[in-house]
């Protein structure tokens, strides 16, 4: 390997180890605590390094997005060329935005925090144009009600972001003390089983279409 060729790849993992410790450090505490100092002290360098890669706290977090939406576009891109029927695909399309959130909830609300989604919509415009259209086309071939196809999508966006809101923002402490004070044990089951109980509302939305 060459120096040139050993300079580049070191250089790629300390750029990657810097996007890991922004994400770490969000997971543990929140945004606010992510810093280029903070995230400095994590990987053992100096602050100079960090922007050496990078010219800010916000390209960093611009960087973390643009991996997600990636992520996600991936595998949206993957779940559409699969031989199964439009409910399903929707189906499956829903449980990857839940297991995204769930697996990586600081990431998540990075992605869909109100104040940067204008950021983020001029970032993904080409894209997020794309998408929209093929989800429209799911939605046509599983609703015949192709004038309020555009509030249909919106209801269906709302449910999942509202499930998904309300399981990842309890922290386990609070889920467990809120069923010590529930004294019903099949609102307690619920709690205990959401991702079956987000499944099942997504497939009772789309049978409702």
């Amino acid at each position: 390997m060459s120096v040139i060729d050993r300079r580049t790849r070191q250089k790629a993992e300390i750029r990657q180890r810097i996007l890991d410790a922004a994400r770490q450090i969000a997971r543990e505490k929140d945004w606010n605590a992510v810093t280029i100092r903070s995230i400095a002290e994590a990987i053992d360098y100096t602050p100079p390094i960090v922007y050496e890669h990078f010219q800010n706290k916000e390209d960093v977090l611009l960087n973390i997005v643009k991996e997600g939406h990636t992520e996600n576009r991936r595998v949206f891109d993957e779940i559409l060329a699969m031989e199964l029927s439009a409910e399903e695909k929707i189906v499956r399309l829903s449980m990857v935005q839940w297991t995204f959130a769930n697996e990586k909830p600081e990431i998540f609300r990075l992605m869909h925090n109100p104040e940067r989604m204008e950021q983020q919509r001029d970032m993904m415009r080409e894209g997020m144009e794309d998408a929209k259209q093929k989800i429209e086309g799911l939605f046509r071939e599983v609703s015949p009600d192709t004038e309020n196809m555009g509030e249909l999508i919106f209801n269906w966006f709302c449910l999942m972001q509202g499930y998904i809101n309300l399981i990842t923002n309890i922290r386990p402490e609070q889920g467990a003390k809120m069923l010590e004070n529930v004294q019903d044990p099949k609102m307690i089951a619920l709690f205990k089983d959401p991702t079956n109980l987000f499944e099942r509302a997504i497939r009772r939305f789309i049978k409702s279409l």
